[in-house]
Parts: C-alpha cells; sequence; structure tokens
C-alpha cells in the first residue's frame, strides 16, 4: 500500500523527534504554564531525571534555585521573543546545584498567544560557581575563557577575572575599585547606569555598549548580568562579558547594505518619474523662447528658467547613476546622500 501525504507526514514527524532526542545538545519545550512537554536525553541526564519519560510533565519551576527566576526569564522571552545564553541556577532533581546556559524563544499559536518556549541548555556549573556563596572568590573563575566582572549595586568593580582585563585593556589588579563606566564610550555610560537599575529591578538583564578606551578601532561588548542576594538585599552583580564586535561590525554592514539598496530603488524611481515633465518643461520653454524676440523683457527671465531646468536635468542624471552610498552630515545630526559622491 502506498503512503498517503499524511502517512508521510506523520512519518517525518516521528523521523523528526527522533533526531532531536538523539543530538548531542540539550534540547527542551516546556508550556508558558510551566510543565516540561519535551526533552532529549542530554536534558535529562543535566537535570537528573532517571530517563525522559519521567521528565516529560515535570513542573519546570522545581528546578529553578531562585523560583523567581522563572518569571525573569519568560518575562523576558515575551518582551524579546528570544533569549539567548543566559546564566541560571538550577537544581537537580537530587537537589544538586548547578548552573545552565540558556537559551530560548517564544512559540506562538495561530491566534498569536505564546504557548511553549523552546530551548536549549548547556551546564556551565565547570565554567562558573555562584558567585559570592561561602565568601568564594572569583579567583575561582580563573579557568573561564569569558571576561568574568563583580559590580557592586553602583557598577564599581569588586573583582574581575583575567580575561576581564584583557579585553578591557587594564592591569588585573588595578580594577577593584575601579568604576566601569571609566571604560565605556562617553554616550553609552548613562544607558550602563539604567542597565545596573533594570538588573537590580527584575534580578536579570542584558546590554551592549561599547568599550571607550580605544578611539582607533570600535569595540562592542555585550553584557549579560545577574543580581546575587545576601539576607534579601542585592549585595552584588556578577557578569559575564562578551566582545561582539565582530556581529556588530556584520549589522553593521547589513545596514548600510540595505540603505545602499534603498538608495538605489529609490534613486532609479525619482529619476525615471522626473525625466519625462522635466523634458515637457524643457520642450515648452525652447517653444516660447522661439516666438519671442531677444529685447522681449520676458526673454532674460526664460533663460533663467531654462538653465535652473537644465540643472535639474543633471541633478536627475547623477540621481540615476549612483553607484555607491555616501552621505554627508545636514543638519541636527541629520545625514543626507551626497549625490555628487555616490554617482
Amino acid at each position: 500500500m502506498s503512503n498517503t501525504p499524511l502517512s508521510n507526514m506523520d512519518a517525518s514527524l516521528r523521523s523528526y523527534s527522533e533526531f532531536v532526542r538523539n543530538l548531542p545538545v540539550a534540547v527542551y519545550r516546556v508550556t508558558i504554564e510551566g510543565k516540561i512537554a519535551f526533552c532529549n536525553d542530554p536534558f535529562a541526564r543535566i537535570f537528573g531525571f532517571a530517563s525522559v519519560n519521567d521528565a516529560i510533565g515535570f513542573p519546570e519551576i522545581k528546578l529553578y534555585r531562585n523560583k523567581k527566576d522563572r518569571g525573569t526569564l519568560v518575562q523576558a522571552v515575551l518582551q524579546r521573543g528570544l533569549i539567548s545564553e543566559m546564566p541560571v541556577p538550577f537544581s537537580r532533581c537530587d537537589q544538586a546545584p548547578i548552573w545552565c546556559s540558556v537559551t530560548t524563544k517564544a512559540i506562538f499559536d495561530d491566534d498569536g498567544e505564546v504557548v511553549f518556549l523552546d530551548g536549549l541548555v548547556r551546564d556551565i556549573t565547570g565554567e562558573i560557581e555562584e558567585a559570592g556563596a561561602n565568601d568564594a572568590s572569583i579567583e575561582r573563575l580563573e579557568k573561564i575563557k569569558e571576561a568574568i566582572f563583580l559590580f557592586d549595586p553602583k557598577g564599581v568593580i569588586i573583582e574581575a577575572n583575567k580575561a576581564a582585563a584583557e579585553m578591557i585593556g587594564c592591569n588585573l589588579a588595578e580594577l577593584p575599585g575601579r568604576q566601569f563606566s571609566d571604560f565605556l564610550a562617553s554616550e553609552d555610560r548613562q544607558f550602563f547606569f539604567l542597565f545596573l537599575g533594570d538588573t537590580i529591578r527584575i534580578g536579570r538583564e542584558e546590554i551592549i555598549l561599547k568599550i571607550g578606551f580605544s578611539s582607533s578601532k570600535e569595540q562592542f561588548v555585550r553584557i549579560q548580568a545577574a543580581v546575587v542576594k545576601s539576607e534579601g538585599r542585592s549585595r552584588k552583580i556578577n557578569c559575564v562579558v562578551r566582545d561582539v564586535t565582530e556581529r556588530i561590525k556584520q549589522i553593521k554592514e547589513k545596514t548600510n547594505r540595505d540603505k545602499f539598496q534603498g538608495v538605489l530603488e529609490m534613486a532609479g524611481g525619482v529619476a525615471h518619474r522626473f525625466n519625462q515633465p522635466l523634458t515637457i518643461v524643457n520642450n515648452i520653454i525652447n517653444e516660447t523662447l522661439s516666438g519671442i524676440e531677444p529685447d522681449d523683457r520676458l526673454y532674460a527671465s526664460i533663460l533663467k528658467m531654462q538653465a535652473q531646468i537644465h540643472k535639474l536635468n543633471d541633478i536627475t542624471k547623477k540621481v540615476g547613476n549612483i553607484k555607491k552610498y555616501e552621505a554627508v552630515d545636514y543638519v541636527a545630526g541629520v545625514k543626507i546622500v551626497d549625490i555628487d559622491k555616490a554617482s
């Protein structure tokens, strides 16, 4: 008996499900209410479940050391649609504490309502320990390749690792007591303090800022922050800082390409639409000039009009011949296309 389209679809879904289950990374799906709807074997192993079947239907919130973290993460996903590599403290089924990096996105139904959160989980317990626990020093994080900072609630550096010092081009011993905003570009310093306030308010936050120590090279970093509390108060802010300069460069290049494509499309359309009325106006002027004497009082005025029409013709040709994106400062920080340089 030949396969029907429906049976082919069922086979495809079974094949896809089997593929996901055998992935070497931990994959999961939870309902918006917090029940684990799907996971694979690596996910079950990370959290100490005997099998995938034991994990299905388990209340996800029971895996969070801080129950409020689940609400914070869900709120962030609902606001942004995607959260990437957020460090979260969890507990295994046997209550053993672990740290995981969570990447998750919202899944919508046909009515636009969020019904699931799909994500990847990576066990980073061996890379990062909970800052402040048992007065542990950040020296325990020296093996981490990523830059790690501990800030006080005002953004003053408490401790940092070697990777952090190398990132901002400073001696490690000189970092404690320094205000982190001193290393940022001046235009981003106020954003940093707003970011600190949001982090303290909701527990976790992330931001991309520009480092300002080098005027010859732009450098951008993504800061992922989590509040470490003691006796119910925000004592420290634990931050993982990653260099995203290359990614920002790629985004800018793509933006410029998109701008250029928009300029080309607009320029071609404008030049095409201008040519016909300009040609008609130019012909009318020529006919008018041929019908009046040079000593007529309107003759000089019509010649001036013709000269301006010729300028418009030249501008239209330049607009139609734009080959590259070149901008020039106009007023109040606004940039406009430099037609002469772009054509």
